[in-house]
């Protein structure tokens, strides 16, 4: 790969810093990068690898994986689908884990692990990865155990006849429900897309054919085949004895056997295409066109990762691609670009792991496909040739050095899944795994050192002038009389672009503090202890209310949410499109003397983000930002509530994008489905109907920032919240400056309107729809309006809902065979001074059986009113409880329970753990016959027009 070599030129300095003498005959040599000396390494005779780290963040947990160099590519014709199969088998039975209640969903579930959201898989082409998280480390037992479902995954699958014949239904409901327009379009022309090739014919869902009628000794014999340790690697970080963990692992996997002459993983190649390749296809459900321009080049060799070399590649790509997608950003905002949106970079070829290809993307407007071609490749082709400018370098370098710092600064609290996927991906791909300090260390000294100059010089290297590796996909909404772009006309297009004239583009900066002159100081005035939430509330000069929660869960991260009652409650229909827009309208606008453009170049290198929202009942001004960029998240709060600047070309954009994505939003049936749910449990209000691309016609932008203005007018009706690694000295001047100065009226309190509206009694709503795929789907409610609402009712909700999910999931999924997702869940909501008392049901199901999966949903709410299982009860309180553990130590949970606090006063903490170890089968089927003798339901269900 030709662009390693670009680097030569740096290997003086490179070396210097490493301390490597720099001789002559040593100038063509990189340092290799070093392995995060906190994870121990080991191979086992029979080729099994294993990586295992002690970590502490989340606390006392401890992740699981095991990870298979085999995926779909190792299929043969007749087996297309059968590595996917696999995957879900192994929680099927298992040597160790089998029979009714003994299962690994069975057993995980009582150490309080989910399963889908705990316990889950995936295959690709070139791999399968097993997981079990958050298992909690104080058992020792559990830890154990866990390593001895990895040893049955590795080679323990039972490959019952009776439970793969279970697991058909599940797989064919599975490619039923991704079956979405892009989906189908690409796997209709995978072929033409990797011609010659196996990844054009090796989709892991496979062919539905082979799900269905495979004999049961060909999956056997493909899992005896494949899964075999030379193949696998395990991967064990948390709260471990990392001593023992080894010497388990040794003791436990040391006598699988490897099988004599067994058949070797082959990367599949990817072969050069001499002539374009171009896809033109279209879809009935598709809801907007898309372009994608694809420039292939081989991928690094997995040997040729290691030195650091392999990150200044890495590096420099990350940079080409950050500052060309700021350029696309800037060239949608002109009101004569044909495309809406655009974006680049360099990556795998679609999925391929042996061939990368630069790729861009871009949506254009209607019946201007041919011009966004042009277009994209045009700014791709100006960036190639005159570079991308010290200034554009200056900013995309702060903001990658800015990120790097922010993850250093937290680099004990690196969570353990993201330790995990750095180690799994070393073995599946040859990945570097250097330590957050080492790679800290080896990129804040070299980047500085790597000019422009360099950078310029990617991009020529991973875009071609001619039509060898050339790749463009084009996918299209079918329609009646609609016509479309033909391969011919879009090669035209490239070709346009190769042999236009092209200008260097001018980057236009702003030189300007913020705020140029800061408003006078107001005071702290008076300030109190709170002890029951355990934060410090400030009263300011100005009547807006301060709290500050300091916290050592991460030292780098300050969350601040600034709130007050009212939203979107307080105004009418005629407000219902400007207020549903403020958020996204506000978000795109300027600040100060700053358009949306200038402002976004301004904050390059610093971490910190403030948005404005309105929800129903309450108007927000979210932030966040790392302790060194504190100051810019207070300037950017003033500047939101002061001074939103009116930015056309931002606002017109928006617009534009809405509208092409909301004008077809209808041809997706999940989208009519979900709109219709919320609809009719709206009571068909005008303030639950779906916002279409017809109400785009009632926003007005100065009424927008009207309503801004209105909603931040008053700061003495706000609350400002603040959590994480806050320093009170540092803090409290800023408090004064920027929140104690805002405009206030005090004595003038902002209220909400009750405004939510639900059915009463039975709404059954059956209706059907024309689909492309045949899918079916339903959600049920069950719900009071007249339910108090507290604490311990939120913990019975949640309960019932959980008891409700692992009963669909058994009968409606593995017994049944008539869905691959379903469950439950169960909430309380403050609508204002109401509350709505809900459990709520959802099963995309198979439309031969909607009759069976509706009587299970509905049968089995009817008998959580009158037994509740007990074991299930303490798997529920296993996992409640350990998310309450995990939860108290992160900054969101806390924002969020002061903020429940100080808007409703209800302590939603305190209580908790006593609550849920109170519950009993009993309780929670009284709760259950309360919820159902309320007498309301909604049931919506979508079926496939015959």
């Amino acid at each position: 790969m030709k662009i390693k070599h670009l680097f030569a030129a740096m290997l003086f300095a490179v070396t210097a810093l490493c301390g490597v003498a720099q001789q002559p005959e040593m100038q063509m040599q990189m340092p290799p990068i070093p392995v995060d000396e906190a994870v121990r390494i080991g191979k086992l005779d029979n080729g099994l690898t294993y990586y295992i780290r002690h970590n502490e963040y989340p606390e006392h947990r401890v992740n699981f994986y095991i990870a298979q160099r085999v995926g779909s590519l190792q299929e043969e014709e007749s087996q297309r689908g059968l590595a996917h199969f696999l995957e879900h088998m192994a929680f099927n039975g298992s040597e160790h884990f089998n029979g009714e209640g003994k299962s690994i969903i069975d057993y995980t579930r009582s150490l309080g692990v989910s399963f889908g959201r705990d316990l889950n898989a995936y295959t690709s082409i070139a791999e399968t990865v097993y997981n079990i998280d958050n298992v909690p480390s104080t058992r020792q037992s559990a830890i154990d155990s866990c390593l001895l479902i990895l040893k049955d995954w590795s080679n323990g699958l039972l490959l019952e006849d009776e439970e793969i014949d279970k697991e058909r239904g599940v797989i064919h409901e599975e490619w039923r429900l991704r079956s979405s327009a892009q989906q189908r379009m690409l796997e209709r022309n995978l072929e033409t897309l990797y011609p010659g090739s196996k990844f054009g014919r090796r989709m892991p869902i496979g062919l539905m054919s082979v799900v269905d009628n495979f004999k049961y000794k060909e999956l056997r014999d493909y899992y005896h085949k494949w899964y075999r340790p030379d193949n696998q690697a395990l991967v064990i970080v948390g709260d471990v004895d990392v001593d023992r963990i080894e010497a388990k692992i040794k003791e436990m996997f040391s006598g699988i056997p490897l099988p004599a002459n067994a058949a070797q993983v082959v990367d599949e190649p990817v072969p050069d295409n001499e002539e374009a390749i171009i896809v033109v296809d279209k879809d009935k459900e598709q809801q907007y066109g898309n372009i994608m321009i694809m420039f292939k080049h081989d991928a690094m060799p997995k040997e040729a990762k290691g030195t650091v070399d392999y990150l200044l590649v890495d590096y420099a790509k990350d940079m080409v691609g950050e500052m060309l997608n700021k350029r696309l950003e800037e060239k949608a905002l002109d009101a004569n670009c044909p495309f809406l949106q655009a974006q680049a970079g360099d990556g795998e070829y679609i999925f391929a792991n042996t061939k990368d290809a630069f790729t861009m993307y871009a949506m254009p407007k209607e019946g201007q496909t041919e011009a966004a071609t042009q277009a994209l490749v045009t700014e791709a082709l100006r960036a190639a040739k005159y570079g991308f400018t010290a200034t554009e370098y200056a900013r995309a370098k702060d903001e990658y050095l800015s990120r790097l710092e922010k993850q250093y600064n937290e680099r004990n609290k690196i969570p353990n899944g993201a330790l995990a996927r750095m180690y799994y991906r070393n073995y599946l791909d040859n990945e570097p795994m250097p330590s957050i300090e080492q790679e800290y260390q080896i990129m804040s000294q070299i980047i500085p050192m790597v000019p422009v100059e360099v950078i310029n010089q990617i991009l020529p290297e991973l875009i071609s002038s001619n039509d060898k590796n050339l790749v463009v996909v084009n996918f299209n909404q079918e329609k009646d009389g609609a016509t479309y772009p033909t391969p011919a006309a879009l090669k035209a297009a490239v070709d346009a672009a190769q042999e236009a004239p092209i200008e260097p583009y001018v980057d236009n900066v702003k030189q300007e503090p913020l705020i140029s002159n800061l408003p006078k100081a107001g005071k702290i005035v008076k300030e109190e202890d709170k002890p029951l939430l355990g934060y410090k509330e400030l009263e300011l000069s100005n009547g807006a209310r301060v709290i500050l929660k300091k916290t050592d869960f991460k030292e780098n991260e300050i969350l601040m949410n600034a709130v007050q009652r009212g939203g979107q409650s307080l105004y009418g229909e005629a407000d219902a499109a400007n207020c549903g827009l403020m958020g996204y309208v506000t978000s795109v606008s300027g600040l100060g003397e700053f358009s949306a453009t200038e402002l976004d170049k301004a904050l390059a290198g610093k971490q910190a983000a403030v948005m404005l929202n309105m929800s129903d009942y309450e108007d927000q001004v979210t932030g966040q930002s790392t302790v060194k960029d504190l100051e810019t998240l207070f300037q950017l709060t003033y500047l939101r509530f002061t001074d939103i600047r009116k930015d056309d070309k931002s606002y017109n954009s928006l617009m534009s994008q809405l509208e092409t994505v909301l004008k077809n939003r209808d041809l997706q049936p999940e989208s009519v489905f979900s709109d219709s749910v919320n609809y009719i449990m709206g009571n068909h209000n005008w303030r639950s109907a779906p916002f279409t691309a017809a109400d785009l016609q009632k926003v007005n932008y100065d009424r927008v920032l009207q309503i801004a203005k209105e909603r931040t007018a008053n700061a003495a009706n706000y609350t400002f919240i603040f959590v994480g690694a806050i320093d009170e000295a540092t803090i409290r001047p800023l408090i004064e400056q920027y929140i104690a100065s805002l405009p206030s009226k005090k004595g003038e309190p902002s209220q909400w309107n009750n405004v939510s509206d639900h059915p009463t009694g039975q709404t059954v709503v059956h209706f059907t729809r024309q689909m492309e795929t045949p899918k079916a789907n339903s959600n049920i409610y069950w719900y009071s309006t007249q339910m108090p609402y507290s604490l311990e009712n939120r913990v019975k909700a949640r309960m019932l809902g959980q008891v409700l999910s692992k009963v669909y999931l058994q009968k409606i999924r593995e017994d049944a065979g008539a869905a691959y997702s379903t469950g439950a869940a169960g909430y309380v909501a403050r609508e204002g001074d109401k509350v709505l008392t809900a459990i709520y049901a959802d099963c995309p199901f198979t439309p031969e059986k909607s009759d069976l999966a509706l009587s299970i949903m509905n049968d089995e709410m009817v008998e959580a009113g009158k037994h509740v299982d007990a074991t299930s009860m303490q798997e529920i309180k296993e996992v409640m409880l350990k998310d309450y553990d995990t939860n108290i130590k992160e900054n969101r949970y806390w924002l969020q329970q002061i903020e429940s606090y100080v808007i409703y006063g209800t302590d939603n903490h305190t209580s908790y753990k006593q609550l849920v170890e109170a519950q009993t089968p009993e309780t929670i089927a009284d709760f259950a016959r309360q919820i159902y003798s309320a007498g309301n339901k909604v049931e919506v269900v979508m079926m496939p027009a015959k």
